[in-house]
């Protein structure tokens, strides 16, 4: 009986030392995502000229995309998040209280067409005051999301601007 007690105690002291390994990785995940919207974000920043617009967008989509599956792992305590996020799957993800935001799920899906478009020229005719304010609105949401994923003010997203 107490042989039994002591493998136990053994298995329970082993699950909680997986657990907290776990919890670390997800952790590490999670502020990895976040590095990586900070640097696409920076850079996105740098590339903001109507010249390298397609660029400039295209970093941004990806700065937005980190932040949803960092906000994924959280939400969903996991380590890894899908490759695509469906129209329902952002609505879920922006939402706050069951209430969506569904401004900002228009604006993310919207952006991530028309990156997924394989016409540049549609960007040759944006000037800088345009792209500014994309890039405004952009990091306006990575802002707001940013506070849902981050657990210390040091993880939170820095804006660009």
């Amino acid at each position: 009986m107490n042989h039994l007690t002591s493998i136990d105690e053994c298995r329970d002291s082993k699950d909680r030392q997986l657990k907290i390994q776990e919890s670390s990785i997800h952790s590490k995940s999670m502020i990895k995502m976040q590095h990586y919207v900070q640097i696409y974000m920076n850079s996105a920043a740098q590339l903001m000229h109507p010249i390298s617009a397609h660029v400039c967008i295209l970093f941004s989509d990806r700065a937005l995309g980190c932040m949803l599956r960092a906000l994924y792992m959280k939400e969903n305590n996991c380590m890894f998040s899908p490759p695509y996020f469906s129209l329902q799957d952002v609505i879920q993800l922006t939402g706050q209280n069951s209430i969506p935001d569904l401004d900002k799920v228009m604006f993310i899906h919207t952006l991530n067409f028309v990156v997924g478009c394989n016409d540049a020229s549609i960007f040759q005719h944006m000037d800088a005051a345009q792209l500014e304010k994309l890039l405004n609105r952009v990091d306006d949401v990575l802002i707001h999301l940013s506070g849902r994923v981050a657990s210390n003010p040091s993880e939170l997203y820095r804006s660009i601007f």
